[in-house]
């Protein structure tokens, strides 16, 4: 597995050990009555393949609208959210090894498909891939394929065919942003991580710190560095827009979790903290009132609000 992940495996693991209880909060009463659906991908004709990658290319050729830098289009002011607040490097990552990492990332996917339908016209479904069939093959993947397949071992790797081909992206890859074609490099061994063995050792997880834990070192890291490229950049891995499908896939996961026990849905017990590293106040435990934002692409909103997928903010369920 790549070393960006396998750090953060090691290092996610060791701190859990640090952190404490949180208080959960009551049940937000449901006010969803007709939810979206969110399906796998392979699902999709080729109509609807095709509807999500021009939509996926609206974003790509509109102009940013926000003032972070080096971002240069809508698609990239996306990129630029989880960069700037993935920060590994400067220790300032609140977005993974914290105890709002899956609240978060479900936040940022209801922000990308937030302007794929407002500002894209988008009228399709949300997909996910499921990585289970092709865990161990990542090379014979549809999805993968339907995207682009592997980079080109000439060109560095960079994605030369399919519907992302030559995608040009401004930012990382990590920490350093420079002008580069988008890269792929599978890595089978790393999509192992995906398969059902790792699936099921997941959701055999009864409390809500070890599962969300547990996915991140296997089933997320697996997604990435399977994919590998830059997919394996922790700060800019957005830059592949395979990765909406990916995270998705892990929402999903967690979404049937929660709903194999109600009580699960606002256990945040043990999950950990807001920061990666230590800020000069102190740590600050996550819960339900931790903020999470996208900068001004969308109001910033609390964890509470994203832990229900039908509790108002939120409107969606997978099948």
């Amino acid at each position: 597995m790549g070393g960006y992940f396998l750090l953060l495996i090691f290092v996610y693991l060791a701190a859990q050990d640090f952190f404490v209880c949180v208080k959960s909060a009551p049940d937000t009463p449901a006010n969803c009555t007709s939810p979206a659906i969110r399906v796998e991908w392979n699902t999709f004709t080729d109509q609807e393949k095709a509807a999500y990658f021009d939509a996926e290319w609206c974003l790509l050729k509109a102009p940013a609208q926000t003032s972070i830098p080096d971002v240069t289009s809508r698609y990239e002011d996306l990129v630029g959210v989880h960069s700037s607040q993935s920060d590994i490097y400067a220790d300032e990552d609140t977005w993974h090894m914290t105890g709002q990492f899956l609240a978060v990332h479900r936040y940022y996917l209801h922000t990308h498909e937030t302007l794929l339908r407002n500002e894209c016209g988008y009228t399709g479904l949300v997909p996910y891939w499921n990585e289970v069939p092709d865990a161990g093959s990542f090379a014979n993947s549809s999805t993968i394929l339907d995207f682009g397949g592997e980079g080109a071992a000439h060109s560095g790797y960079a994605v030369l065919s399919g519907p992302f081909a030559n995608l040009t992206s401004h930012l990382g890859p990590g920490a350093k942003n420079t002008e580069h074609v988008l890269t792929r490099r599978l890595d089978a061994d790393s999509s192992l991580y995906a398969g059902q063995s790792y699936v099921d050792g997941v959701n055999n997880e009864t409390a809500f710190a070890n599962f969300q834990k547990n996915m991140f070192g296997t089933l997320h890291d697996g997604g990435h560095a399977g994919v590998g490229g830059d997919m394996l950049n922790i700060m800019t891995s957005p830059n592949d827009p395979i990765f909406w499908l990916h995270h998705a896939y892990l929402d999903y996961v967690w979404w049937k979790w929660q709903g194999d026990d109600q009580s699960r849905i606002h256990d945040l017990t043990d999950a950990g903290y807001e920061t990666q590293g230590e800020p000069a106040t102190g740590y600050v435990e996550t819960s339900e009132g931790t903020v999470l934002s996208v900068y001004d692409i969308l109001p910033s909103i609390t964890v509470g609000d994203v832990l229900y997928t039908k509790g108002g903010y939120l409107c969606y369920v997978y099948v």
